[in-house]
């Protein structure tokens, strides 16, 4: 039993990662099970015996995807130098902020093949609501922690500027223009002003 469950982990690790690729490439709903399984190098069976659906396997993605983004986000700030420009450790942070939360030009487009086909599964869409709420919390706390950082406050609520910033980033993805994701760090200080001292 032992070595089974460290095996099996690393089944649905590959295929996972077949995935991402093969569902960037073909499409989600073009990638029959036995192309996921050839790039994985697994029969049919294997991705039986760890999903019941495609359904399951795009979840699965999501919750390894909010897995490295919990880990990842949560050290972003023990690498930056302290003593850095404002300019350079704002861009800095929110570079790595959305390497982590879309790591490659891959996963992104399968993300959106993913919420695309929540559209028509209700039980995904849930799936992928759950998700999104364990995902929140640890993203508003990046940005609470960059205005620590930076000693500034931004003129928007917490959750209104990530929102701004995700949107410049993957309006990006979906765009002929290739410096759209070079107005992040900017935006996110013309949004900022100095933290006011606190009155005793």
């Amino acid at each position: 039993m032992t070595e089974t469950t460290p095996r099996r982990e690393l089944t649905r690790q590959r295929l996972v990662e077949a995935a991402i690729d093969e569902f960037a490439v073909r499409g989600l709903d073009a990638t029959s099970v036995e192309q996921l399984c050839e790039a994985a190098g697994f029969s049919r069976g294997a991705f039986y015996s760890n999903f019941a659906t495609k359904d399951d396997l795009c979840a699965a993605i999501i919750e390894h995807h909010r897995d490295l983004v919990m880990d990842g986000l949560a050290a972003v700030f023990d690498h930056l130098p302290q003593d850095a420009e404002i300019e350079w450790v704002t861009g800095a942070a929110l570079a790595e902020f959305f390497r982590i939360v879309a790591p490659t030009e891959h996963f992104q487009r399968t993300l959106v093949e993913i919420r695309l086909r929540s559209t028509r599964s209700p039980e995904l869409a849930l799936r992928l609501a759950k998700v999104a709420d364990e995902v929140r919390p640890g993203m508003l706390r990046f940005i609470d922690n960059l205005a620590l950082q930076l000693g500034v406050e931004f003129r928007l609520t917490t959750e209104q500027l990530l929102d701004v910033l995700e949107s410049l980033f993957f309006y990006d993805m979906n765009s002929a223009r290739t410096d759209v994701r070079d107005l992040i760090g900017p935006v996110a200080l013309a949004l900022s002003k100095p933290k006011e001292a606190s009155r005793g």
